[in-house]
């Protein structure tokens, strides 16, 4: 057991110190560069801004869910479909929420699209974070490891011409952020097939007693990524 997670341990930090260094400092500092400080800058306030309220989109559910499948990995084709419908409500509210307040401080109608996108995208990353910690709580370590630089790898396929070859002509915010939605994306269906593939067939339903109950044991998870966050 302690070999196996050495191994794994080995297998996450070599992955991301290879595939994100290679994202922050090729594609990242790229689109700065050729964007201007102004347009990044407005994307990067923008995002900020959809992050505050990511709590929203998770209410700790993904770090209650990774003990829960991990201490009862037979509770995954039982809890999977529902858990799925929760993880749906809650973004719905969460970009209810983010529109309310970015009509409410005024922002024109190409900030609100591209806030739309980057909740979006937002969400794509908090379904991923819960498909991981139920590939995880399975102990499918090295499945996971990859699953976690997917969207990287995606990403950097995708903006590499698009800031060298100029394809869809050039890089610019819409470009990049379009780009990271496609990976997150692709990332999403790839991690969801296998959790699927894994608990087996599943029928969606909405189950208002199980969505409280969870909700009430992830409540301590909850204030800790909010803390996070505050912080």
């Amino acid at each position: 057991m302690k070999k196996a997670f050495l191994t794994n341990l080995a297998i996450v930090l070599g992955l991301n110190l290879t595939i994100k260094p290679l994202w922050i400092f090729i594609i990242d500092r790229n689109v700065q560069n050729q964007v201007g400080l102004a347009e990044f800058g407005t994307y990067f306030s923008l995002f900020n801004f959809s992050y505050l309220f990511y709590i929203i989109l998770d209410l700790g559910l993904t770090g209650f869910n990774n003990r829960n499948i991990a201490q009862n990995s037979h509770l995954l084709s039982k809890h999977f479909s529902r858990m799925v419908m929760l993880k749906l409500t809650l973004a719905v509210v969460y970009l209810a929420v983010c529109c309310a307040i970015g009509f409410i401080i005024k922002y024109d109608a190409r900030h609100m699209k591209l806030l739309m996108i980057l909740c979006f995208n937002q969400f794509l990353i908090s379904f991923i974070l819960y498909l991981r910690s139920n590939i995880s709580g399975m102990h499918f370590f090295k499945t996971d490891s990859i699953i976690s630089v997917t969207d990287r790898l995606i990403g950097i396929a995708i903006c590499a011409p698009i800031i060298w070859w100029h394809f869809l002509g050039g890089i610019d915010i819409m470009n990049y952020v379009y780009a990271q939605t496609v990976s997150y994306l692709f990332t999403a269906i790839i991690a969801f097939s296998i959790v699927v593939n894994k608990a087996g067939f599943i029928k969606f339903d909405w189950g208002r007693t199980f969505s409280i109950m969870i909700l009430k044991q992830s409540f301590p998870f909850a204030i800790l990524g909010a803390l996070m966050i505050f912080f």
